[in-house]
């Protein structure tokens, strides 16, 4: 399938199955994931306690042009496990992702690096992105392991910029890898882009 902007954008890696979500994805699971603060701690927020008629507010809002919101499906039962939210400036050409795994019991399975250095080839090569930027709130240890791990250097810590989940402030860890970065991985198949 080519994909034209404002078209389903649907893609798939190893283990999972990405498409654009629509109302009809919109499970409870899903609308739980948005109300849970443990999941939510990884986006940098608390539970938004959200209805159905606020997730679907929310999917709204993405036009699979430059606003992407894939639905992450296993490949073993098509269940939705999570979902891969992308963020194009097309001015500034730099891409921004979220990623929320809401099912637990896939955590620290190698998801997130399994999809995100997947779609970094649409990121760049399709969406035009000349920078990819990734933002970790709190020590969240294993996103930016991750992190380093895919070849993003620290650009940066803003100190105390957030109230915290039970009081406190906390950091966000900035990132980010350029196209020229991107393409000097995969030509020495350094990591992840063997």
């Amino acid at each position: 399938m080519t994909w034209q902007p404002g078209q389903i954008f649907e893609t798939e890696t190893k283990r999972f199955k990405l498409r654009s979500l629509t109302p009809a994805d919109i499970t409870t699971d899903y609308i739980n994931w948005w109300n849970d603060d443990e999941i939510q701690e990884g986006l940098g927020t608390v539970g938004r306690g959200w209805t159905r008629e606020n997730a679907l507010k929310n999917l709204a809002t993405f036009d699979n042009s430059t606003r992407f919101h894939l639905g992450v499906y296993q490949k073993t039962d098509n269940r939705l496990v999570g979902f891969f939210s992308l963020f194009m400036d097309p001015i500034h050409k730099v891409s921004m992702a979220n990623f929320c795994l809401g099912e637990k019991t896939l955590w620290g399975t190698g998801v997130l690096i399994e999809i995100k250095v997947h779609l970094m080839d649409f990121m760049f090569n399709t969406l035009g992105a000349e920078k990819l930027e990734t933002k970790i709130y709190g020590r969240n240890l294993p996103s930016i392991f991750n992190s380093k791990a895919m070849g993003f250097v620290s650009e940066g810590v803003l100190i105390k910029h957030q109230n915290q989940t039970g009081g406190g402030r906390r950091d966000v860890y900035l990132f980010g890898m350029t196209k020229d970065e991107w393409l000097a991985l995969k030509k020495a198949g350094k990591g992840f882009y063997k």
